[in-house]
């Protein structure tokens, strides 16, 4: 079995108006903005994240257990309270709770996905990061 080391990820964003931002990650770039703005807002990319997170472990983990997956899909949903993010009140800026649905077209027998789905969630990174707490380090640079 290889050997992983830590890799560093950055993306770097641009800022395009007050609310909205042109974020590039390798070759790729996304827009954010408001909610309810022109593009997906970055608490909406959360829930997205986390999506395709699931559908590449889903794949992996399929993979590696001899599971045949003909179709998936997946719907995250999470629970936000906006009042402490514009300010109002204390509490929870961030999602209170989020919400993973997999339907999953297998030839594979309800206890196999019962095992599927814990590798699911334990191999997940974006999860992993949701559920457990992360040193986040914001700094700034006067230009």
């Amino acid at each position: 079995m290889p050997e992983y080391k830590d890799m560093v990820l950055k993306v770097v964003g641009e800022r395009l108006s007050p609310m909205k931002m042109k974020v590039r990650a390798g070759n790729f770039e996304m827009v954010m903005d408001k909610l309810g703005g022109e593009a997906p807002s970055p608490i909406e990319y959360v829930l997205a994240a986390l999506a395709g997170c699931i559908n590449i472990v889903a794949t992996l983990v399929a993979q590696d257990m001899g599971i045949n997956i003909e179709d998936l899909s997946v719907e995250v949903e999470g629970v936000f309270n906006p009042a402490k993010f514009l300010g109002q009140e204390n509490g929870r800026a961030g999602y209170k709770e989020i919400t993973a649905k997999i339907k999953v077209k297998t030839d594979a027998d309800e206890e196999t996905l019962k095992k599927w789905l814990e590798q699911v969630e334990e191999r997940c990174p974006v999860s992993d990061n949701l559920s457990n707490p992360t040193p986040i380090k914001v700094e700034f640079e006067k230009c």
